[in-house]
């Protein structure tokens, strides 16, 4: 093969490589990070803020009433004006005007401006005003529910994965040690000191690590498209997370927890606005009981030729209800109707915030004192398990007490990794239930 050929190839072969180049993987992410990206693509938060612009724009609509209203127009026609009598004409009415039928056609011209404007309506624009007020900052308020909800899922699927990924390390190791004690028990069956169902036992053990440790792949695979979801991005790009399962924040009195819940949680503010909304309805409503005044006036040019004549007019109107078959004062008893229900549904959400604070204040404090049990019962499960190795390879122990404290060692050591997931899911609802928010 010639020098040009090599070169050839070796350019094909780079120019091949780079065309099946794949993405790198995706870097570890701190929670933060997981939270800034769910906030920057998440689909739920952009409902949210769409629906304050909706909200933004009803509170123009409604404000607009308060203007005059100003229209500016004009039109040209042409037509016949062949003369036709309507019902109720007299018949040396029509035989006076009646000149027969012609295709002959004359122009119209107009042009013209009007404005109007409502004088006093006794609060019904005011209703509908305020109404739209309380419609807007509710909204606002759903958006931070928004926001703190999709921070609490974020935190909850970055600590179940993290949980999920140290359960995996555990179940290795349970399984690495359940065959380093198998290989243990086949040499000293060969050697002639232990019998055959020492052997058994351990290869039982062993199918049973594999197991665990499938089992625990397979929830680490699903955890980790949880997380991508919570953070509103595809799973392939779900981010590794960095380990923080360990990391304890303090949390407040419960005295605080409580003040910080009725001040903040946004979902208790929408309904404080909600009431206020309903407020604006009976107002409403009341004003509809009664009149309203308005004035329009007009400035027009028209003829049917040039030049134009003006014409222009000024006008009060005043209108009054007498009977409209008890719907006025239906929509009235509806509306205080609605507003007794937003209190008591405010209420009732009063209490379960409350409620939501102490369960999970009570839930940290306990996953905190666990954890340190957990600790303690692992490390002298370790301890258990190199005594009863050591008396097994002395001949001393048998394989039951070597098996009871691999399975021991392997359970307590899921049970650290189980009470710090729990320690960072009940922190995580605490701070969702006391209205906190990403910083």
């Amino acid at each position: 093969m010639t020098y040009s050929n090599l070169t050839a190839l070796g350019m094909l072969l780079i120019t091949a490589g780079s065309l099946i180049a794949v993405d790198p993987p995706p870097q570890p992410m701190t929670l933060s990070q997981c939270v800034e990206t769910a906030m920057e693509h998440h689909p739920d938060l952009a409902a949210a803020l769409a629906m304050i612009d909706e909200a933004q724009a009803q509170l123009k609509i409604a404000h607009s009433a308060f203007l005059p209203q100003v229209n500016l127009g004009s039109f040209y026609n042409r037509e016949t004006y062949n003369y036709a009598g309507q019902p109720g004409t007299p018949p040396d009415l029509w035989q006076r005007f009646y000149q027969g039928e012609s295709n002959s056609t004359s122009p119209y011209y107009y042009g013209g401006i009007n404005l109007s404007q409502d004088i006093f309506d006794f609060g019904r624009k005011r209703g509908t005003m305020d109404r739209s007020m309380a419609e807007l900052r509710a909204a606002e308020h759903n958006y931070k529910n928004v926001k703190n909800q999709i921070y609490y899922n974020v935190r909850a699927a970055y600590y179940t994965e993290l949980a999920d990924r140290k359960l995996v390390d555990v179940q290795r190791e349970g399984l690495n040690n359940a065959a380093k004690h198998l290989k243990q028990a086949e040499a000293f069956y060969q050697a002639g000191r232990d019998p055959k169902i020492n052997v058994t036992q351990e290869q039982v053990a062993v199918a049973n690590a594999k197991l665990a440790l499938q089992q625990a792949q397979e929830n680490l695979d699903v955890a980790h498209a949880a997380l991508a979801t919570a953070m509103g991005i595809p799973i392939e790009l779900a981010p590794e997370p960095v380990d923080t399962l360990a990391q304890i924040e303090p949390v407040g009195t419960l005295d605080q927890l409580l003040t910080q819940a009725v001040e903040k949680r946004p979902d208790l503010q929408s309904l404080r606005e909600q009431i206020s909304a309903t407020q604006a309805d009976v107002e409403y409503a009341h004003a509809n009981l009664k009149p309203s005044f308005n004035f329009s006036t007009f400035y027009n040019f028209n003829n049917l030729q040039f030049p134009l004549i003006y014409n222009w007019s000024l006008a009060g109107f005043f209108a009054q209800s007498l009977f409209s078959g008890g719907e006025r004062h239906a929509a009235l008893r509806q509306s205080e109707a609605e507003r007794r229900v937003s209190q008591a549904q405010h209420a009732s959400l009063f209490l379960r915030v409350r409620q939501d604070v102490y369960s999970a204040y009570s839930n940290v404090q306990v996953a905190q004192a666990q954890i340190d049990t957990a600790l303690t019962a692992a490390s002298e499960a370790r301890e258990n398990l190199a005594l009863a190795e050591g008396r097994f390879q002395v001949g001393y122990g048998n394989i039951i007490e070597l098996t009871d404290a691999q399975l021991l060692a392997t359970s307590t050591a899921a049970q650290v990794v189980t009470t710090r997931f729990n320690y960072q899911s009940a922190a995580a609802q605490l701070d969702f239930a006391v209205g906190k928010g990403p910083q």
